[in-house]
């Protein structure tokens, strides 16, 4: 994996999962491989995409613990493979063999963008007009400055490998919007991704 590409995703990761403490969140995008039958898959491993390790791990651990408080074996990438310029296809097959990893998760950031939004005094938009002979042109001689909304959405990306094919079984995207900023959304979207997973019958159920 070219070292550029790992150092701007783990910047674009951080930015993301800040964002991700957020007001909402939602699935923009999905998909599943029909041809895929299963077993369920009950050890997967879970590969965040930073080279910050004050981010990559709890990203990953995140995922390890909501998967065990299910009942499956998970595993954190970090504590396989501590260099994140080693993660490879063929370095993750090598460790995931002697482990029995059945699935590989990989979480990677595809954008993060920035709305800004102007209305006018009243709420309506500023770009809207009210003509000067109408009743509802209540405004003074000056005009008050319209107001501003600003909201951040990031978009992150999850996909699912099964371990022996190394062919991808799942993919989904989330959005988030209007952050909070202290990055505790971390949570929220490990558990959007396994609903979504389990959704799929493609992580097994929870035990009783």
């Amino acid at each position: 994996m070219d070292k550029s590409k790992v150092v701007m995703t783990g910047a674009l990761l951080f930015a993301s999962l800040m964002v991700l403490s957020c007001v909402s969140m939602r699935t923009t995008d999905e998909w599943r491989d029909k041809s895929f039958q299963g077993p369920a898959y009950k050890k997967i491993m879970v590969v965040a995409l930073t080279k910050r390790a004050d981010l990559r791990q709890p990203v990953e651990d995140e995922f390890r613990r909501q998967l065990q408080a299910r009942g499956l074996d998970a595993a954190a990438c970090y504590e396989c493979i501590p260099d994140v310029d080693k993660i490879s296809r063929e370095e993750l097959a090598k460790v995931g063999a002697g482990m029995g990893i059945e699935a590989f998760l990989i979480v990677r950031v595809l954008r993060t963008d920035t709305r800004i939004e102007s209305y006018g005094s009243s709420g309506a938009p500023a770009s809207s007009s009210v003509g000067r002979d109408s009743m509802m042109d209540m405004r003074w001689g000056t005009p008050d400055p319209p107001l501003t909304k600003r909201s951040e959405t990031a978009t992150l990306e999850s996909r699912l490998f099964d371990a022996k094919t190394a062919a991808l079984v799942w993919r989904g995207t989330a959005e988030s919007v209007n952050p909070a900023g202290d990055g505790s959304g971390i949570g929220k979207f490990v558990r959007a991704v396994l609903a979504a997973l389990d959704n799929e019958k493609l992580i097994a159920p929870p035990k009783k």
